[in-house]
């Protein structure tokens, strides 16, 4: 093609490998503008990827790998995403669209070209930022929130952000690595006294987006970030790093590294030491050693980074590769104290990919590596959040409360896992009310998580807050995540109001992401205004099975049948959704009673207190609304 053009408000110079904007010029490889032209050449229609492979490489042998890595490579330019695609489409299994239309340039392109591009930078930033604070305010105001979008945290003290490092590795598949060094630099920087981190999750909300610093910085409430590249090939490592001052964006240290991969720890010591320097961090004795319970294993280490990877699939396929790489770690360092926890974690991940969480003894294993760990490494972090979510597995109520001493103190702790896994202790409980407010805490000091904006969307409808609640559940679709989940507590919501257009759009989207539901959500979305019809098909697909979709209770009480629904709730007795509003004549039945009984939560109430739904009627009998 070679010709210059217009896409959606970019100029496209191929001749030149770059794209342009307001000055702003972003250059891009050979082969992914290559890429780009051959779709702007079909701009509107499905480009295959047999056809990509022919006019971008012929003659050659590519792999699959090759040409995505392109497309990555264009998104982020474009500041595009593939969940949400703006410029480039995915079609599955097909190859990609070209979404805007494709335009001739003309004179004002070229003058515009050549105005002085720092001028230009600072009116179109000031533009930009405008534009997105009046939408914010908008939106706020439209959506009639008590608590605004989640902002940054306010921190006097020396803060920063480990952006997610670029893989820029040839073959593109150095992503799990880069991740990896990432999460290891936030950990690292994380024990320094006098420094505060930013989450991880807060940090990869920015991975692939193309947002200036000083927008990321501000919307993570840090005044420092450290960002970086890999290049791996074979044993050879280059891995370039730079700590930035968010506010003038100076630069206070810059390095590159070239050394063998068995220095990958000393390169992670490095890099941690001199930010600590450049920031004037007091450094304790000690704390930049190995993390706690860590290895000096380099292919042990990365067969923890590679389990990372596959756990984050979330498949029953890449949770058994997730727990393979891990088993292949411990043999290569059996006293690995981080592989006996990260087991632990994917074990419990697994009972939900594979459907055992009700089978006897499901949570052994985690139990077995974890207290493996322990041994290794009694002061191993996050052992305690992880210890929570198994006692609320395998309802040990009065074991949560122990532990963590009724919540005392977490509203006041940085620690977002703990607050988090002690939320979820509380929404099973239905201690709702309770819970809000360190909730709220959470999406302050973990803004970009989406099982934070999952969570405390639920809380809010619950309460009746269906404007903040829907806008929670919205933003936990739109952050990366898990969408399945998302999608069900967002319908459960819906299906607790009478808003029928939200109503059919989550139900839409459980057609797409709830892949084992979809016959019970066809068959809903059939009979959604027959209600008898419905009720017919949940009866016969209630007796012709011994198990049932969890979501089936909350549709045959929304359908009507509060008898049906407690008989369903009896085959999935999962307390995180008993408490939603289209539950609220199931809670008064005796079978809801009986169940609770069951559970231990009455026992659990009597010791420690009622939640907001049910009191006592005596000592022998209590009451739900």
């Amino acid at each position: 093609m070679r010709t210059e053009f217009r896409l959606a408000g970019w100029i496209i110079r191929p001749q030149r490998a770059c794209i342009e904007r307001a000055g702003v010029v972003v250059h891009v490889k050979p082969k992914a503008m290559a890429v780009l032209e051959r779709l702007a050449q079909n701009a509107g229609n499905v480009v295959t990827r047999d056809e990509l492979f022919v006019s971008v490489w012929p003659g050659g042998v590519v792999t699959d790998d090759v040409l995505t890595q392109c497309i990555v490579e264009l998104r982020k330019a474009f500041g595009d995403s593939a969940r949400n695609a703006k410029v480039i489409q995915t079609i599955p299994k097909v190859g990609f669209l070209l979404i805007p239309a494709v335009k001739p340039l003309d004179n004002s392109d070229d003058v515009a070209s050549v105005v002085d591009p720092l001028k230009t930078r600072a009116v179109v930033s000031a533009i930009i930022i405008g534009s997105i604070l009046m939408a914010l305010v908008l939106f706020w105001y439209l959506a009639g929130l008590r608590h605004p979008f989640p902002g940054p945290v306010v921190l006097e003290t020396k803060s920063i952000a480990v952006l997610p490092f670029i893989d820029m590795s040839e073959a593109g598949d150095q992503a799990y690595f880069a991740d990896g060094l990432t999460e290891e630099l936030t950990n690292r920087l994380a024990q320094l006294s006098g420094l505060e981190v930013a989450a991880r999750t807060s940090s990869f909300y920015f991975k692939d987006k193309n947002v200036d610093m000083q927008v990321i910085a501000k919307a993570l409430g840090v005044n420092h970030l450290l960002e970086g590249s890999v290049r791996r090939d074979k044993d050879r490592l280059r891995i370039t790093a730079q700590l930035i001052e968010a506010k003038e964006g100076f630069h206070l240290w810059s390095r590159q590294y070239d050394r063998s991969f068995d220095e990958i720890f000393t390169i992670q010591e490095e890099i941690a030491t001199s930010v600590a320097d450049s920031l004037s961090i007091k450094l304790q004795v000690g704390e930049l050693a190995t993390m706690p319970g860590g290895t000096s294993s380099v292919e042990a280490y990365e067969e923890v980074l590679l389990s990372k990877k596959d756990q984050w699939e979330s498949t029953p396929e890449s949770i058994v590769r997730a727990i393979d790489h891990l088993k292949s770690a411990i043999e290569i360092d059996p006293n690995y104290a981080v592989a006996w926890y990260r087991l632990a974690i994917v074990y419990l991940n697994a009972n939900v990919l594979l459907g055992t969480e009700g089978s006897p003894g499901v949570y052994l294993k985690s139990e077995e590596a974890l207290a493996r760990a322990l041994s290794l490494e009694p002061a191993l972090p996050g052992a305690r959040a992880l210890t929570v979510m198994i006692q609320s597995k395998k309802r040990q109520w009065s074991e949560v409360e122990k532990m963590l001493n009724g919540g005392a103190g977490l509203s006041q702790s940085s620690n977002g896992e703990l607050i988090k896994a002690y939320c979820g202790f509380l929404l099973r409980m239905g201690r709702i009310h309770e819970a809000i407010p360190l909730v709220e805490r959470m999406r302050v000091l973990m803004p970009y998580s989406s099982i934070v904006a999952r969570m405390l969307g639920t809380m809010y409808m619950i309460e009746e807050r269906s404007q903040e609640g829907f806008a929670e559940l919205e933003r936990a679709f739109e952050l990366e995540g898990f969408e399945s989940w998302d999608v069900e507590f967002g319908l459960l919501a819906a299906l607790s109001t009478d808003n029928r257009d939200e109503l059919q759009k989550w139900l839409k989207r459980a057609q797409q992401y709830m892949t084992d539901s979809r016959p019970l959500m066809a068959a809903m979305t059939e009979y959604l205004d027959d209600h008898e019809a419905a009720l017919d098909w949940l009866r016969n697909d209630y007796q012709q099975s011994e198990t049932v979709n969890c979501m089936f209770t909350h549709w045959a009480a929304w359908h009507g049948d509060t008898g049906l629904a407690v008989d369903a709730l009896e085959r999935c007795p999962a307390p995180m959704y008993f408490w939603h509003g289209v539950l609220k004549d199931v809670r008064r039945t005796e079978g809801f009673k009986n169940m609770l009984r069951q559970l231990g939560m009455e026992e659990y109430y009597r010791e420690f207190g009622w939640n907001d739904f049910c009191q006592p009627l005596g000592s022998e009998d209590f009451a739900c609304k």
